[in-house]
């Protein structure tokens, strides 16, 4: 089984959990570039519209044709507002899920997961419309909007709560 890791992080939270999962499954990693950057203050406020709103962003590349190799793939995104950034709506509007095993690892910095259940549902729907099959959705800790939580604690993270995950693949 081919397996790819289709991530998007801007704190690097998510590019760390990325990197760690797909040293242990020896995937290839394909990141979401976007073609707009999101500093400083004016970029946070701008993000969390776009999410909520559930708008996409251009990407730099083609990271569906990457995608498209791969029979398994691990979607990375951080949850901003309750839904996925507009980096990986972009990336999951253009992908063809087709025959792929489909699995969302989530960020965010609400230790409880708030609304991880919604934003599965809809990863779901996109996946399996496309003849894909969802897998499953797992929530981890990030940080404060922004901040990074540390390498060793999303590792830990992975380790304990979803090391499944990573020995199923």
């Amino acid at each position: 089984m081919s397996l790819g890791v289709v991530f998007y992080s801007r704190s690097n939270n998510t590019r760390t959990g990325a990197e760690y999962i797909a040293g242990k499954v020896k995937a290839e990693l394909i990141e979401l570039t976007e073609a707009n950057g999101r500093k400083g203050l004016g970029g946070f406020i701008k993000s969390g519209y776009q999410a909520v709103s559930g708008k996409t962003s251009a990407l730099i590349g083609d990271p569906w044709k990457e995608a498209d190799k791969h029979s398994a793939l691990y979607l990375m995104t951080p949850i901003w507002g309750g839904k996925t950034t507009p980096a990986m709506n972009a990336f999951m509007q253009n992908a063809d899920f087709k025959g792929k095993m489909v699995t969302a690892i989530t960020f965010q910095a609400d230790e409880k997961g708030a609304g991880t259940k919604v934003t599965y549902d809809r990863i779901r729907q996109i996946v399996e419309s496309s003849g894909g099959t969802f897998v499953g959705g797992y929530a981890l800790h990030s940080a404060a909007p922004g901040r990074f939580a540390g390498k060793e604690y999303i590792e830990k993270q992975l380790d304990e709560k979803y090391l499944s995950i990573i020995k199923n693949s």
